[in-house]
């Protein structure tokens, strides 16, 4: 078998998986149902390529009445400002932490092969970290979900959830609460956080978890990356910033169409240079995207050009809004693995820094336990993370149980 061989078997090996789950069946939390297992049955249908149900809300919050503000922990109260239906959570933050803390009773229930997605609003943060807490079944053993937002405020943001922690001896057969947290990624503010969360979803997870390696700056260093990616039959994806292609210690057009041909995305990254987006003004920032997005085209990159790394990982709101008009998919830290199925709606994929190899060892790991997405990012191979470090995360890969995608694999599922 060839490299491309392999390469292309991978990625089938991914869309069979996840292609086969579509939008898996899930159960309400509002009811304490329980929620959805890896059962024989359904194991069968995926393998059968049968479609299974529509994901259900697990909870629309237009009732509270389960819902309660962790004492000491700020406030809650509902609010018309809602991303479905007519009410949402409100939460205010303690003033003597500056985090909001909710928390609900499941009683029980198995959140075996479940993953989470959620809609989340910062009111009065730029940056800020929210999680869900699953108490498996006491605070004592937890599972933790947790993801950290560098924009936008005052968006509403679809949230796709993955496992960050488990405490020793955390089953999630038995969880008998649910915790969503949330706190300035400053800790020298004096302003508590406010947010909004709304339209908490469950999702049957997929059998195999996935990873996506991100490359930023079109670095010449990420063609030995692809070299060594090659002996594995791995593709990624290549942030490109147009003006540097061709310059020294930047890769070549000819380059770049070598790894397009075996099956990367060749994607946007647009030169912000030493700013982020969101100090540009909205035709800025638009006229940015464009011509990152044209130079892409131009070049037969159609594939590739559906996709947004964000320069520098932060998105303001105007940031936000353009994106979600010019590309199909907005990659920016997050910190965290992410849910699968990806519920793609206004959400924004989460990447990793690849450079923490044993971080990234650790949400491979989650990826695979879990059924989940994780996507490193890297920027100089040899100096941002060195080529030994570099191979050490694909031999990692290769042990476990996880699919290595492209950007697009995942949107086209």
């Amino acid at each position: 078998m060839n490299e491309l061989e392999m390469t292309r078997q991978t990625r089938r090996a991914f869309v069979a998986t996840v292609g086969a789950l579509n939008f898996a069946g899930c159960s309400s939390l509002a009811e304490n149902a329980p929620l959805p297992t890896d059962t024989d049955d359904e194991q069968e249908r995926r393998r059968e390529g049968k479609s299974t149900p529509l994901r259900e809300i697990a909870d629309d919050f237009e009732n509270l009445g389960d819902w309660q503000a962790v004492e000491r922990q700020g406030s809650l109260s509902k609010s018309t400002d809602a991303y479905e239906g007519s009410q949402c959570a409100h939460v205010v933050g303690s003033g003597k932490t500056n985090e909001g803390h909710i928390i609900r009773d499941i009683s029980g229930t198995d959140l075996r092969g479940t993953n989470f997605s959620m809609a989340v609003k910062a009111v009065n943060h730029d940056f800020f970290k929210i999680a869900i807490e699953l108490h498996a079944p006491d605070g004592d053993r937890t599972v933790q979900l947790k993801r950290t937002l560098l924009g936008p405020k005052n968006r509403w943001i679809r949230v796709n959830f993955g496992v960050t922690g488990v405490e020793k001896g955390a089953d999630l057969s038995s969880v008998e609460k649910i915790r969503i947290v949330a706190r300035p990624v400053d800790i020298n503010t004096n302003e508590p956080i406010e947010f909004l969360v709304d339209d908490l979803r469950t999702d049957s997870r997929p059998e195999t978890g996935s990873v996506i390696f991100t490359f930023d700056d079109s670095h010449s260093s990420h063609y030995r990356a692809y070299e060594l990616m090659q002996e594995y039959g791995f593709a990624g994806v290549e942030g490109v910033i147009p003006e540097s292609i061709g310059r020294d210690d930047r890769l070549t057009d000819n380059q770049l169409a070598s790894m397009a041909d075996n099956g990367w995305d060749i994607s946007a990254h647009p030169n912000v240079q030493a700013s982020y987006f969101s100090d540009y003004s909205p035709d800025e920032q638009e006229a940015l995207m464009k011509k990152t997005q044209d130079f892409l085209h131009d070049r037969g990159f159609e594939d590739g050009a559906r996709h947004l790394l964000v320069p520098k990982n932060v998105l303001g709101a105007n940031t936000f809004d353009l994106a979600r008009e010019y590309y199909d998919t907005v990659f920016s830290f997050g910190g965290g693995p992410n849910a699968v199925p990806l519920a793609r709606k206004d959400t924004i994929v989460s990447r990793v820094n690849g450079k923490n190899v044993e971080e990234t060892k650790q949400f491979i790991d989650y990826a695979s336990d879990y059924g989940q997405l994780v996507v490193p990012l890297f920027h100089e191979v040899g100096n941002d993370i060195n080529e030994s470090d570099f191979e050490s995360l694909l031999e990692h890969v290769e042990k476990r149980d996880v699919n290595v995608i492209t950007a697009s694999d995942l949107l086209d599922e």
